[in-house]
């Protein structure tokens, strides 16, 4: 009998076939965590966010639910990842590292943590960071992990390890570029779709298969689309609703690629627009311009969206959200991290800073108007990534 193994031709893929970034970049952030971990007197780090699981080792995984972190004392030349069974080929072909740790269902992952971080030379007395304020790090893990180790301070330095992935490298900000024209594409197909009659749904259904064929990957979050009275749900997902003549549409999509992330948000009209909606966009225009005429290196973020809540004072209740926030390495639930384009928030830009500027007139009388780009700091100003026309307005009329 034939051996049905023989019948394909079975390649396994190489370690380290699938890096993202050249050795020599993962290794540069790899120190720069040493010394911001040092500075902070910590011993040892326990990262659980997929994204600085994916920026310190280029671990990609879909498995975003399971129990999986990134261990690291300063003065180590790389970290150790910790995964389950199911990513550890994904682990395997996409990390730079050598120390990946596998556990499987019916062992004791936290017990494999505090194992390592006792190889770290952890003990009482010792200061261990970990990312207290993210959405994958449970509770039963903190109290796990202070029950098994008593004297060892655990320490929050979620913020200061976020910093180090704000400026973006050239490699991530080609990234960025890539990204930016996947929604480029997707809010061209959209302007394409719109027309009385269509249904939101429908608008969808266009976008992402654009966006698919030309390679954008899974968004970290589902495009808004809301339509008429719908769009001043501000955060609604497409229904069956049907557009009609006249419907203002909020329109939220985002590109991806090596899950960096780049949104434009946009209201457009079906058609002719009323006197009200004209006079609103007008508003949300000139807090957009305004704010970016400013931006450049040691430009302070706070006044960015003071200057943009100014111009929408008139509409005070009616601002729902800080002006911006940035952009770059994102898993679900969401694509919004630092700088926060938030009064009162007392950093600067720099230049390789990526964020999105997107002041709004929201939850008015069934109606968000809204104006966003992508918008990368330079060493003299400010450039948008997309080349979506500003002036889309009126869609057919």
């Amino acid at each position: 009998m034939t051996n049905s193994s023989n019948l394909f031709a079975l390649t396994e893929l190489e370690d380290k076939s699938a890096l993202v970034f050249p050795r020599e970049e993962y290794e540069e952030r790899t120190r720069c965590l040493s010394r911001t971990l040092q500075g902070l007197g910590i011993d040892a780090y326990v990262g659980a966010t997929p994204e600085n699981l994916n920026y310190f080792a280029g671990f990609d995984p879909l498995g975003l639910y399971f129990y999986q972190q990134i261990l690291f004392a300063p003065g180590q030349e790389e970290p150790c990842l910790l995964t389950h069974k199911c990513e550890k080929e994904l682990a395997r072909t996409q990390c730079w590292i050598s120390d990946i740790r596998i556990w499987e269902h019916g062992k004791d992952p936290l017990q494999m943590t505090i194992d390592k971080l006792r190889e770290l030379g952890v003990r009482a007395g010792s200061r261990v960071g970990l990312e207290m304020d993210n959405w994958y790090f449970k509770a039963s893990t903190y109290k796990g992990l202070v029950d098994a180790m008593p004297g060892v301070e655990f320490v929050d330095v979620t913020e200061e390890v976020l910093r180090l992935r704000t400026i973006k490298s050239p490699t991530e900000i080609q990234h960025m570029r890539k990204a930016a024209k996947f929604s480029d594409i997707g809010f061209r197909a959209a302007v394409e779709a719109l027309r009385p009659g269509v249904s939101e749904i429908e608008i969808l259904a266009a976008v992402q298969s654009a966006m698919t064929v030309a390679g954008s990957e899974y968004p970290t979050l589902p495009f808004i689309i809301n339509s008429g009275a719908r769009s001043g749900l501000f955060h609604g997902v497409p229904t069956d609703r049907r557009v009609e003549a006249g419907d203002p549409v909020m329109i939220e999509i985002t590109g991806s690629w090596k899950r960096y992330n780049s949104n434009i948000v946009r209201t457009i009209v079906a058609g002719k627009a009323t006197h009200a909606l004209k006079d609103l966009w007008e508003i949300v225009n000139e807090s957009f311009w305004r704010p970016f005429e400013l931006i450049k290196p040691g430009m302070s973020v706070s006044e960015l969206d003071r200057l943009s809540r100014e111009i929408r004072a008139g509409y005070k209740k009616y601002i729902p959200a800080r002006a911006g926030f940035g952009m770059g390495l994102a898993y679900p639930p969401v694509w919004a991290g630092r700088p926060d384009i938030l009064v009162g928030n007392k950093e600067v830009l720099e230049e390789g800073m990526i964020f999105s500027l997107e002041p709004s007139i929201g939850q008015y009388h069934g109606t968000t108007v809204i104006f966003g780009y992508n918008i990368l700091v330079t060493a003299t100003g400010a450039e948008i990534l997309q080349q979506t026309p500003k002036e889309l307005f009126e869609i057919g009329s």
